[in-house]
C-alpha cells in the first residue's frame, strides 16, 4: 500500500529526470537561461550533459558541482561583458568549452591539439582574462611532461 501511495511521486521524479535530461542535450538550453536555473536542477543538468557526451566516448574527472560553479562563474562573466555569442550557446556547448580549457576533455586527443582546433585562436584570447591560469596550464601540455624521441 505504501507503495502505491508513493508511484505518483516516482513517476514524477522520473518524468522530470527524463525531461531534464532531453532539455539538456538540445541546444534551447542556453548560457543565456542558466542564471535563472534553480540551484537544485543544475547539477542535474550538467550530469545529463556529461553522461550524453560519454556516449561519443568523451570522459572527464572533474565533478558535475565543478562544472556547476564554472558554469555560474562562465554565465556572469558573459553577462557582465555582454559577450551574446556565448549567452545564445548551448550550455553543453559552454560545459565543452570549460571542460577543454580545464584538460577535462578526455577523448583521445592531446589537449591542446584539440583546444586549437575546438575554440581557436581567437576563442582563447577572449577567455584569457576569466581563464587565465588554466588556458596557461592547457598551453603547457595540461601539466603532462612530454615524451622526448
Amino acid at each position: 500500500m505504501l507503495f502505491m501511495r508513493q508511484t505518483p511521486s516516482i513517476l514524477c521524479l522520473l518524468l522530470s529526470l527524463l525531461a531534464i535530461n532531453t532539455y539538456a542535450q538540445t541546444g534551447n538550453f542556453n548560457l543565456e537561461d542558466w542564471p535563472q536555473t534553480q540551484a537544485a536542477l543544475k547539477p542535474m543538468y550538467v550530469k545529463a550533459i556529461m553522461e550524453q557526451a560519454g556516449v561519443h566516448q568523451v570522459s572527464f574527472t572533474k565533478s558535475a558541482e565543478f562544472y556547476t560553479a564554472e558554469l555560474d562563474k562562465f554565465a556572469a562573466f558573459a553577462l557582465d561583458k555582454n559577450y551574446r555569442p556565448y549567452l545564445k550557446t548551448s550550455v553543453a556547448q559552454n560545459l565543452a568549452t570549460i571542460a577543454v580549457i580545464y584538460c577535462d576533455w578526455n577523448n583521445g586527443v592531446p589537449h591542446w591539439e584539440f583546444a586549437q582546433k575546438y575554440l581557436g585562436e581567437k576563442q582563447l584570447e577572449l577567455l584569457q582574462p576569466v581563464y587565465g591560469d588554466a588556458i596557461t596550464k592547457l598551453q603547457n601540455n595540461c601539466g603532462h611532461p612530454t615524451n622526448s624521441q
